[in-house]
């Protein structure tokens, strides 16, 4: 299978005016994805375990100017770094096992940089922050990142980056004739049609939504006629003038499927304690899986520019429930949210617990999604030895 390059990233545009990113800003976010994804690679942690990614960025070129590169590489992180083995916390039980960002900065407006709508934009509102030796803000965050700024940072820790690692790593690429400035988005494609076959099935009970039996026939549909047509461009230029919804949408997709191989990775992990087959334990590990994909998915849709429903938003939801034609007047509501594209608002944004309660049809998205990785995967690995 050939490679599907695109420059989706271009697309995107800011809320407030409309007007496209500039191009250093882009740029940027191509190198830290291409330096992020390189580098913790390798990274995976089964749903047992009880362990956490550390990693230090210095965000400084000096000790008075922020370093663009740098802080896209913290975006780049919160949006890739997360693991099946995080624990949101409820009831009388703790958050565990966040993804920790210490950010070494002297820089007083560390905060008002990190909230710029090009780097991590609404997600610092509601995650674990603080500077210094302060009380850290929302602690019992169901976010699973977490994010602590020092002056100086002394210890030994397996990921310390700064610009200079990214900016060697970037040259060498380029030195090798690779484009770091385009994707691959075949099976951001792949995971496009997971979605638009999940939206076709209903009834799937709450307490149920892991069991995968409730799957089998969706799993068969989608193995045999959704991937059966050839990957397509997930971007084109059509959506230059679309609705940045719809963008934003087609970008998840991407950032999404950037995090196939880490949740692979954790399943084989389990492969070597358990004698169960692979199948078997995507099965067997689908809740944990799917807590790990909703707490990605919010901290995404944070650094893309939505917010949670407010309580005038919730409570007019909740009353369309008792109107004639409630659930669709509901789900026509969402949308008209969700499609704002000056102050975006998802209904999901929220604890994968308390999800199960406000939206529970929702939480067929990330189930489905987990058990058709492996089938993605599968189908993705035979074109590239097919073709070799």
């Amino acid at each position: 299978m050939n490679k599907q390059l695109e420059k989706p990233f271009e697309y995107l545009r800011r809320k407030g005016n409309n007007t496209y990113f500039e191009k250093d800003i882009i740029e940027n976010w191509y190198k830290a994805r291409s330096f992020v994804l390189d580098r913790l690679k390798d990274i995976a942690f089964k749903p047992t375990d009880n362990n956490h990614l550390h990693v230090v960025v210095d965000v400084d070129q000096d000790n008075n100017h922020f370093s663009p590169l740098m802080l896209s590489v913290v975006r780049q992180i919160a949006l890739y770094a997360h693991y099946p083995n995080f624990y949101e916390g409820y009831e009388q039980e703790s958050p565990r096992n966040r993804t920790v960002v210490t950010l070494v900065s002297n820089n007083p407006n560390i905060r008002k940089e990190l909230e710029k709508e090009e780097y991590l934009c609404n997600l610092l509102q509601y995650c674990q922050y603080a500077e210094g030796d302060a009380k850290p803000e929302n602690e019992n965050s169901y976010i699973d990142m977490e994010f602590h700024v020092v002056k100086k940072w002394t210890n030994e820790e397996d990921f310390r980056f700064v610009e200079k690692d990214v900016e060697d790593f970037c040259k060498m690429k380029i030195e090798h004739g690779e484009d770091l400035f385009s994707i691959d988005t075949r099976m951001a494609d792949y995971a496009s049609r997971m979605y638009e076959l999940g939206a076709d099935f209903y009834n799937l009970p709450a307490e149920d939504i892991h069991s995968v039996q409730r799957y089998s026939a969706a799993l068969d549909v989608f193995r045999y006629r959704k991937l059966e047509r050839p990957s397509r461009r997930i971007v084109n230029d059509e959506w230059k003038t679309s609705n940045l919804s719809i963008i934003k949408e087609n970008i998840s997709n991407i950032l999404c499927a950037d995090c196939f191989h880490i949740r692979e990775k954790s399943i084989e992990l389990c492969g070597k304690d358990l004698s169960l087959s692979k199948k078997e334990l995507w099965a067997s590990y689908n809740e944990s899986l799917s807590r790990s994909e909703h707490a990605r998915w919010v901290a995404e849709k944070l650094i893309l520019g939505y917010r949670p429903m407010n309580t005038k938003e919730r409570f007019h939801y909740e009353s369309l429930q008792v109107e004639g034609n409630g659930k669709k007047n509901q789900k026509d509501y969402c949308k008209s949210l969700k499609r704002n594209d000056k102050d975006p608002v998802h209904i999901d944004l929220c604890s994968y617990h308390d999800l199960r309660r406000i939206n529970p049809d929702d939480l067929k998205y990330d189930s489905f999604l987990m058990l058709a990785i492996p089938i993605i995967l599968h189908k993705v690995d035979k074109k590239i030895i097919k073709n070799q």
